[in-house]
């Protein structure tokens, strides 16, 4: 055998491996927050939440965290419990292990558990106390490539994979901020992602029926910086995008950044009523879902530019 016969395997081996590699880590940048490969099994036993003080351990030591709990000790159903509530739901403890374990979920110190937190108490449960819980914050610690002193290395926002190898985020106000910028583009790709390929296949029927100009460009293509033919796009219509999106940006968005409480990417747009009546825990997968396909779309696009 020639040595480049020798070698070839060795070459396609490598090959198998990187292709192998790039997609666990695409599927780990998809995979729910806080769930592990080892995922939650239905009927598997815990020891529930660890707590650093001996009262707090048994307090808690035959408790296996569900979404259910927290209904049941959310008695006033504000999404939050208190101190009081806790109380009452394990009344056979101290005041003392109850107030340490307020403490020891309530992530921003504002007294209260809200439902973000008690996930991260579950996620703890299972998975350990070291990242909050959070498997894949974990991996990017051990690795280096996420800071200890980063927000995402303990925070209960959703979809927090410990993605941040620049270090940009500092604090989380900064946080929510690229937070909002992400959902804003991963809304915009899935549009375009959608509309794309759309205008191009829809295009020859609605201008037949319209008798209006076909636009596309040779090979029916979109018009576009890469493909040209921007030039046959009337004016009026550019002005008219930027005129509406400075609108937005400027009215819209700055009032709404007013609420109180507000999550990054919330504009309160729901008119089919999908989000509003919802469950904590299926108001956060649809927050999860929302964000993995913006974040699955704005790579589609981009392999889309690319393509053309």
């Amino acid at each position: 055998k020639t040595p480049s016969h020798t070698a070839k395997p060795h070459t396609m081996f490598s090959m198998k491996l990187l292709a192998l590699t790039g997609a666990l880590a695409g599927a780990a940048a998809f995979a729910p927050m806080g769930l592990a490969p080892s995922m939650r099994r239905a009927g598997a036993t815990s020891s529930a939440l660890r707590m650093q003080q001996d009262g707090p351990k048994t307090l808690i030591r035959q408790t296996f965290l569900t979404p259910e709990l927290f209904k049941s000790i959310d008695v006033d159903e504000s999404g939050t419990i208190d101190l009081e509530e806790l109380k009452n739901a394990v009344k056979f403890s101290s005041s003392a292990d109850v107030r340490a374990l307020i403490q020891r979920g309530d992530l921003n110190g504002d007294g209260v558990i809200d439902y973000p937190e008690y996930e991260r108490l579950m996620n703890m449960e299972v998975y350990g106390d070291a990242a909050g819980g959070n498997f894949y914050v974990r991996q990017a610690l051990d690795l280096g490539l996420l800071k200890p002193t980063s927000p995402l290395a303990d925070c209960v926002m959703v979809g927090n994979k410990g993605f941040d190898p620049l270090g940009l985020a500092k604090n989380l106000v900064e946080l929510d901020t690229f937070r909002e910028a992400e959902i804003k583009h991963g809304r915009l790709a899935m549009l375009a992602a959608v509309g794309w390929p759309a205008a191009e296949r829809l295009n020859p029927y609605f201008t037949k029926a319209m008798g209006a100009p076909d636009l596309l460009v040779a090979g029916g293509k979109v018009p576009s910086l890469l493909n040209g033919g921007l030039e046959n796009i009337n004016p009026i219509f550019f002005a008219g995008v930027i005129a509406f999106t400075a609108f937005v940006e400027t009215e819209v968005l700055n009032k709404v950044k007013l609420r109180e409480n507000r999550q990054p990417g919330d504009l309160g747009f729901d008119p089919l009523g999908l989000y509003k009546g919802k469950s904590f825990e299926e108001k956060r997968s649809l927050e999860l879902k929302e964000l993995q396909n913006g974040r699955l779309a704005m790579i589609a696009i981009s392999g889309m530019t690319h393509h053309y």
